[in-house]
This record gives C-alpha cells, structure tokens and sequence, in this order.
C-alpha cells in the first residue's frame, strides 16, 4: 500500500518477476517506491476501443475522413491512458493483489537494455530493477526515460547514485552509526 501522494511517473508496461510470471498493467514512481499494479485492461482493449471509435467517427466525421479519424482515435486512446492511470494509482492507494511495492531505499541497481527484433526497433526497452534481496523486477516498454527518473527520485532520497548508459549503481545509504 503506497501513500506517497501523486506518482512522479507512470506508464503501461509488461512485468516479468523473477523472469516468470508476465502480467501487464501501470508502472508507477513515487518519491519513496516504485509500485506496479496488474490491470485487467490489456493491449486489446485499446485496439477494441479505437475499432469503436473509428466506427463511430467513420458517419460522424465522414467529411474530414482519414484525418478525423486518426485524430480521434489518438483523443480516444489518450482519454483511455488517462483513466486507466487513475485507476492504477486508486488501485496502488489500496494494495491488496495485483499491487507491487518496491521501496526505493531496497533498490540496488538498474539496467536498461533494448528488445530483441522488431520491439527493439519499435522503441520498446526492457528496465530490470534488483533489490537488497536479490529479486530481480523486469518491466517492459518504452522505458529510456524511466532510468533518468528512477536516478533523480534515488538521489532525492539521500541515496548516491552512478549512472552509465546501460544502467544505475546505487550505493548502500551509510548512516551515521556505520560510520
């Protein structure tokens, strides 16, 4: 259960814990965990919801055809975007399954690569985030911006950060008594 106020940053994304299990769902950053949230609603819900409004358009926006439709189908899938983000962050504030809080203090690492084929091509990168623990949580999708964020909301908690190209090293926070 996360109440760390309004996400930093958030996006769609496919999970892989422990390289197993694949869920998709919102990949949320607050300025104390990186929490994830399975959601029901997947790839083909967007496509079936810009099917619909391409029908829809199609008799309503007959006059400005391709152009109407392409833009309203753009409208279409940002208004989705938006309430399944909200519905994420709700779902996030109440835990239970599904929810995945990954608190920033245990992060130690990052790493960034691209996908394999045509994904790759396409801008889908994988971001794998290890813990103190050892577990290892692997999220893809456009995800060349989330080591930037992930860094900034690191080095906001105190911790000290080395960033490379392919990744993040974070140092153990040293506290007073460690010396």
């Amino acid at each position: 259960m996360t109440d760390s106020g309004t996400p930093i940053q958030s996006q769609t994304a496919t999970f892989l814990v422990g390289g197993a299990k694949r869920e998709e769902g919102h990949l949320l950053l607050y300025p104390d965990n990186l929490t994830t949230v399975i959601s029901k609603v997947g790839t083909w819900s967007y496509l079936a919801g810009s099917l619909i409004l391409v029908a829809l358009a199609i008799p309503i926006l007959h006059r400005i055809w391709w152009l109407g439709i392409a833009v309203g189908s753009v409208i279409g899938g940002r208004a989705g975007e938006a309430i399944n983000r909200r519905r994420a962050i709700g779902q996030g504030r109440a835990g239970g399954d599904g929810v995945t809080v990954i608190p920033l203090d245990l992060i130690t690492g990052v790493q960034t690569r691209k996908s394999a084929g045509w994904a790759g091509r396409w801008g889908v990168r994988i971001l794998v985030v290890t813990t103190a623990d050892g577990a290892e949580y692997e999220f893809r999708g456009t995800m060349e911006k989330w080591q930037g964020h992930l860094a900034d909301a690191l080095a906001a908690r105190g911790r000290e950060v080395h960033t490379v190209v392919e990744g993040i090293t974070v140092m153990p926070r040293v506290t007073p008594e460690d010396g």
